[in-house]
């Protein structure tokens, strides 16, 4: 028997073929497929399972299949890459039908579902805050569901950002109330959502994460003010109890994140810490530590893996069809139990309601 495992990944020149090499669970090989979401074609059935189609790679990877087309069904997935992106790059209906075919995943596909969008993800953490207080210093946050109520700021400098986007992208800071209305009317040519934090004056930004059961800090600078554009300077930073505390916590969110990143700000002027957001599946990697953390991924993948396919499977009772009879018959052979009492005639139906159906409609 042979384990098939998809691999989504963005980033064309990193090698899982390679990485998961040889790997067995319980004895059986995995096969691995890579692929980007932009290759991917998928139909997933309720009975079969998903079927992926993958074309063939723009860069294919040597010694790899990627220069053909392939068709899996996978038994498993590793998801390495953001599902929404620029450019119209929207891939919500291929998670969709990962989901609908209740594939196992690292992260899990509910997790990843429910990090698509920032306020989501925000709640989260301010759920964490309230518990924790200043243990888990979050940045104060305003959020409009769109530009008419962009009306109420925090205190100027704010940043506002707009919809979904990471990576500095749909970012930006206004001094005053002038430049906020200028925002905010570009803001009515989109059906996006915004939300608005205070400036810090940073002088370095944190970021914490956490692969399994591994941990790393480091400390990012940077002379723009969106710490994640241009060139930055990484230094390696000691893990504290307060970062693993932060990682900790957001890696209880929507069920578990086993991959999972948390950005700060730190405030010179006060040596005051601001969380600003988590980042799951998809968080970029240091260059010098990208073969550590990628063998600390496949040791997650080996165990996530092994844990789900030793775990034991329900199995689903055929369903009387014959009604209520068969139902009674079926419940008298398997237990000693009398068969009930013939209830009342039933009543004469009226014919003024003779031949309509009644309907029922649960709303989950």
């Amino acid at each position: 028997m042979v384990k098939h495992l998809l691999i989504i990944e963005t980033t064309p020149t990193v090698n899982w073929y390679r990485i998961l090499a040889g790997m067995h669970i319980l004895g059986e090989e995995v096969h691995v497929e890579q692929a980007q979401y932009s290759e991917i074609s998928v139909t997933a059935y309720s009975d079969m399972g998903c079927v992926c189609v993958l074309a063939p790679a723009r860069q294919p990877l040597e010694g790899t299949p990627q220069n053909t087309e392939r068709t899996i069904n996978p038994d498993f997935l590793f998801v390495r890459s953001v599902t929404r992106a620029l450019e119209g790059q929207d891939s919500r209906n291929i998670l969709y039908a990962f989901m609908f075919s209740g594939l196992p995943s690292v992260n899990s596909l509910e997790s990843i579902y429910c990090c698509l969008e920032r306020p989501i993800v925000y709640g989260e953490l301010l759920k964490s805050h309230k518990k924790l207080g200043d243990r888990f210093p979050l940045i104060p946050q305003t959020l409009y569901p769109n530009f008419r109520s962009m009306i109420i700021t925090p205190e100027y400098p704010l940043v506002a950002k707009v919809g979904h986007a990471h990576a500095g992208y749909g970012k930006i800071k206004l001094h005053d109330h002038h430049q906020f209305e200028d925002f905010r009317s570009v803001c009515a040519l989109s059906p996006a959502y915004v939300s608005a934090e205070p400036f810090i004056d940073w002088d370095y930004d944190i970021r914490v994460q956490k692969i399994g059961n591994h941990y790393r800090a480091f400390h990012r600078r940077n002379p723009n003010w969106k710490g994640n554009v241009g060139s930055s300077i990484i230094e390696d930073a000691p893990m504290t109890p307060e970062y693993q505390l932060w990682v900790d916590e957001a890696a209880t969110y929507f069920g578990g994140l086993d991959i999972c990143a948390v950005d700060a700000l730190h405030r010179k002027s006060d040596d005051k810490c601001f969380i600003l957001e988590v980042n799951d599946t998809a968080i970029g990697l240091v260059h010098k530590y990208e073969p550590e953390d990628y063998q600390h991924m496949r040791e997650l993948i080996e165990t996530r893996m092994t844990a789900y396919f030793s775990a034991p499977r329900q199995q689903v009772p055929p369903q009387p069809t014959a009604g209520p009879a068969t139902a009674v018959a079926a419940a008298q052979n398997t237990a000693d139990v009398p068969a009930p009492p013939p209830g009342p005639a039933p009543a004469a139906a009226d014919p003024a309601t003779a031949g309509r159906k009644k309907l029922a409609c649960s709303i989950a």
